[in-house]
């Protein structure tokens, strides 16, 4: 270990940068947060550096060269050099040097008594990252990594944790039953109200479980469930919260269309349970999949109910929730990307446009239970975005060129959106029903209807994706599609 990790104490104390540029303006506004009084020494400053220095009375800027002298460090606890000259810069690190103040001089480890690290800021949990001065991005990636996994209310739990520490203590004198009280807590009910932002509840659970541990009992944890949006098919668009609970979670009942790939982040000794819905098939009702859900969360497990898209948006989630409700258990609400988000994005279809799609409309391919459906309200000017139904694309082109849709409308089917198997299929309206038999396109598949659609082919990205445009002279048999 060539640096001892320190957390410096900065508030009102003077700090003084030597240098005016990008850098020094990025040095100058971490040391006001760690609430330092800055003195920045340079010729000249960035315009953002001068602003900050109007509204900042703790920030002082000193126009000028470094003289020739040394100049004086003492009344600063801390230096840094960032004048982008390396000969001014060892000279500042020398003086630093013999007047015993750290000095970080950017970009130099050789010269630095004291490096500035990569930092996770969860106030007042702050982490902090160093490669030694070797590598900063190798540091910034690693931060990048942390960041996915502490939650961003881990502070509040800190705050609370601060508040009850003289309690626990008079509670649990004995050091190691206090020690294991804190660890549960960390991962039990308290934690989790404080994750979810329902610090009050935090406080009346944390106190309950201190109470059963002083009458000698362990505590009894009170499970929790997670609606979890596993994002369209693409593992990396799951949320960072989604990832975080999914990794703290005793069971995960996961569907068919939620990413596989992700499974991979639940713990290994957690519980895995398929729950996919396979049309025409037998499968698992809602019915059972909300008593499973209950029955767990009510047996003290926290479960994870990893739901494709978002678990709001055709997820069956109120079913889910009320379920929950009746039961008086806690839950969770984590959006993820929904199929139509991911799907137009991956596809390159602007939902909106302006002066083309003013309106997006979702809805299902099926009909209701009387045979209707609500595609009257879909207008020119608008998309609609039609989830499921693939079998029902005949019936579907048909209603809306009957409601006066033109055939020519541009559509766009996604299938297997954002995964390395996506297949984009570029169509019309008329076209639409041969265009599913030709191709033979299969579920899950997302259909885009409006003008925004006939862009896949001009804005497709996607290295993975196959575009595929059946038009007239492919109907026709006269042209392979392409």
């Amino acid at each position: 270990m060539r640096h001892l990790p320190l957390f410096a104490s900065l508030a009102e104390r003077d700090c003084l940068i030597v240098g005016g540029g990008v850098v020094a303006e990025r040095r100058a506004k971490l040391l006001l947060e760690a609430g330092a009084r800055v003195t920045v020494l340079a010729p000249r400053f960035t315009a953002p550096l001068e602003a900050l220095a109007e509204q900042e009375p703790r920030l002082k800027l000193e126009r000028g060269e470094l003289g020739e002298g040394d100049p004086e460090f003492e009344p600063y606890w801390l230096v840094v050099a960032a004048t982008g000259d390396r000969q001014v810069n060892a000279r500042v690190a020398a003086g630093a040097e013999r007047a015993r103040r750290f000095c970080n001089v950017v970009d130099d480890p050789e010269l630095c008594t004291f490096i500035m690290p990569a930092i996770v800021d969860r106030d007042p949990v702050t982490i902090a990252i160093s490669s030694g001065g070797a590598s900063p991005v190798v540091s910034r990636w690693i931060k990048g990594l942390v960041e996915t996994l502490v939650p961003q209310r881990i502070g509040s739990l800190a705050r609370l944790a601060g508040r009850w520490r003289g309690r626990a203590r008079a509670a649990l004198p004995d050091p190691d039953r206090r020690r294991h009280f804190w660890q549960q807590a960390m991962e039990g009910e308290a934690a989790e109200h404080c994750y979810a932002g329902r610090d009050a509840e935090a406080e009346a659970a944390l106190e309950r479980d201190l109470d059963a541990w002083r009458r000698g009992e362990r505590g009894s944890r009170r499970g929790e469930a997670y609606l979890v949006g596993a994002g369209p098919g693409n593992p990396d668009l799951i949320t960072l919260r989604g990832r975080q609970l999914l990794a703290a979670a005793d069971v995960v009942l996961y569907d068919r269309l939620g990413a596989p790939g992700l499974l991979r982040y639940a713990r290994r000794d957690a519980e895995l349970i398929p729950v996919g819905k396979t049309p025409h098939a037998p499968s698992i009702t809602q019915k059972q999949i909300n008593r499973l859900l209950v029955e767990r969360a009510a047996a003290g497990q926290r479960v994870c109910r990893l739901k494709g898209g978002d678990p709001m948006v055709f997820g069956r989630a109120g079913e889910e929730l009320d379920a929950l409700v009746e039961a008086g258990l806690p839950f969770q609400i984590v959006p993820g990307v929904s199929a139509v988000v991911g799907c137009a994005a991956y596809a390159g279809v602007p939902l909106t446009l302006r002066d083309v799609s003013r309106t997006v409309l979702l809805s299902t391919g099926h009909t209701n239970e009387d045979g209707a459906s609500e595609l009257g309200s879909f207008r020119p000017g608008q998309t609609l975005a039609l989830y499921m139904g693939v079998a029902q694309y005949g019936a579907i082109s048909a209603e809306l060129i009957e409601r006066g849709h033109s055939p020519q409308t541009p559509v766009a089917v996604v299938e297997n959106g954002t995964t390395d198997t996506q297949r984009v299929v570029r169509t019309t309206l008329g076209l639409l029903p041969r265009a599913r038999e030709r191709l033979e396109i299969r579920p899950p598949a997302l259909l885009l209807i409006g003008e925004t659609a006939r862009l896949a082919e001009r804005y497709a990205w996607f290295g993975p994706s196959r575009l595929e445009v059946f038009d007239e002279r492919a109907a026709r048999g006269l042209a392979r599609v392409s």
